[in-house]
């Protein structure tokens, strides 16, 4: 018969592919893992994710045994118990104490250290979005368990960020306690060490035709495109978002129903003094309170005839501009991008969480906290 040449054992297109830097006849095998490995699988890395998450949670929710001792010199042990790693232990009575008790993560069934290493890639990725699936791709984790382990930290972050919303309007109040905009002339040199805030609202994932079986809209304007026809029950399909923010610092999103009077000056009431400079478009002439308000009309015609519209209607003469609302709107559309869809009645933890990533680079203690710094203060003992 025909004699056939041998494969080349060496060949990557062998079916039986050798490794010249193995043992003659020894076979190079691949065993696909069981599920995906991740950072947290590494131990001494889990036990530093672990560590972080218990300093976190014992500094924004410190707790504390009621024995006398610890009245006078609180002192709590960390990880003493094996495979209990939410109890503490209280040093002088050796009472234990649950830190993730009366928090977001209370009950969790989850090891420790996925919540700080959750956290942290979260504020690395801003402005971009970390959706439940890539939460569950990174660590393994099924995707319904990925789902409500970001819920937990949405909602830490809303708790985190109505304390920044308290702390800014103090600030706020106290840097534009006297102070007045001049009624005419340019802006600029007034403003230059001022706080200036903005304004806006923005729709997301506005219903289409075809979601709406081609009827007629139910209101007019930017709220229309939010909700569906009275005739197939109107009920809210799209999210409207009011966008406040200070040039240079801090933004909050708010989930509105309507854009109305109503709405818009009680989120303004809770986030901006009413003698902070506030720039927004002519949506909001219902302001008569406000001294230092300023509006830029964005539909403002040319007084050229050859052109159509005026280059004044995104920055008047006087330098007032609402671009930086504009700014934060673009920001929060891109990152909404990473969600095919949110629900209304889901949305506001979604602004929240968005929101605190934004706005945690301007507390660089909170930010050291949550993701690089502070590991190794939560408590005597923790390393042995």
């Amino acid at each position: 018969g025909r004699i056939t040449k041998d494969p080349n054992p060496y060949s990557r297109n062998s079916h039986f592919f050798y490794s010249p830097f193995l043992p003659k006849f020894t076979r190079t095998t691949y065993t696909k893992p069981t599920k995906n490995l991740s950072p947290i699988d590494n131990e001494p890395i889990k036990r530093e994710y672990t560590l972080r998450t218990l300093s976190i949670l014992n500094t924004i929710y410190p707790k504390r045994c009621n024995c006398p001792k610890s009245l006078e010199n609180p002192s709590l042990n960390f990880l003493r118990l094996k495979s209990k790693e939410s109890i503490a232990r209280c040093s002088h009575c050796h009472k234990q104490i649950s830190i993730t008790a009366n928090t977001p993560f209370q009950n969790i069934k989850l090891p420790l250290a996925y919540i700080s290493y959750t956290i942290q890639d979260q504020i690395l990725q801003y402005p971009k979005t970390m959706t439940s699936k890539e939460i569950a791709r990174k660590l393994g984790l099924p995707y319904k368990t990925a789902y409500y382990l970001k819920k937990r930290i949405q909602v830490f972050f809303s708790h985190l960020n109505e304390s920044l919303r308290e702390q800014l309007y103090k600030e706020l109040e106290e840097s534009s306690k006297n102070f007045r905009l001049p009624k005419e002339g340019d802006l600029k040199e007034t403003l230059k060490n001022q706080p200036v805030a903005v304004a806006d609202s923005v729709v997301l994932y506005s219903s289409s035709l075809r979601a709406n079986k081609h009827r007629s809209r139910r209101f007019k304007g930017g709220t229309a495109s939010i909700y569906a026809s009275n005739s197939i029950g109107g009920h809210q399909i799209g999210t409207l978002v009011h966008t406040i923010g200070i040039n240079g610092g801090m933004t909050f999103y708010k989930s509105i129903p309507l854009n109305n009077q109503h709405y818009l000056e009680k989120d303004l009431e809770e986030t901006i003094p009413k003698n902070v400079t506030l720039f927004t478009d002519e949506g909001y002439g219902f302001l008569w309170d406000r001294p230092n308000h300023k509006s830029v009309n964005h539909s403002k015609k040319s007084n050229d005839p050859r052109y159509n519209m005026s280059r004044e209607r995104w920055v008047s003469k006087d330098g007032v501009s609402s671009n930086g609302a504009e700014a934060r709107n673009n920001i929060l559309k891109q990152s909404f991008r990473s969600y095919g869809y949110i629900s209304p009645k889901w949305s506001q933890l979604a602004l929240n969480e968005l929101s605190f990533l934004g706005n945690v680079r301007f507390v660089p203690e909170l930010k050291e906290l949550l993701t690089l710094g502070g590991s190794k203060t939560v408590g005597f003992g923790d390393f042995l």
